[in-house]
């Protein structure tokens, strides 16, 4: 009667797993908005003055968000993970690669 009363139960509060390209499209996606958030850090220290290199930049930028949008939907197909983290990922993607689309559409950089 002791035993079935101490039972040890199992909680898992997190998945099991991720899968490997969602956790690639979450890498892209930071490095994406690392480069942006410099790239406004030095405009703004720099009064609009910046060298060409933050455009080559942020070009580069919008073609790594598009390579981890791929990703992030391949990653999204997989069977292991959570949805919200796949979705998470391929939505800060968008979010990184429309970012530097306004900014040079604004004029920005």
């Amino acid at each position: 009667m002791r035993r079935s009363l101490i039972r040890k139960r199992k909680y898992y509060y997190t998945d099991g797993a991720t899968a490997s390209d969602t956790i690639i499209a979450f890498i892209i996606a930071g490095l994406c908005l690392g480069v942006e958030v410099v790239g406004f850090v030095a405009s703004i220290i720099t009064k609009g003055n910046v060298p060409e290199i933050f455009g080559t930049l942020y070009l580069c930028a919008i073609i790594l968000s598009i390579t981890g949008m791929l990703f992030g939907i391949f990653g999204h197909r997989a069977q292991e993970g959570g949805v919200s983290a796949k979705r998470m990922s391929i939505i800060l993607n968008l979010v990184a690669m429309i970012i530097p689309i306004a900014t040079f559409i604004s004029g920005l950089i």
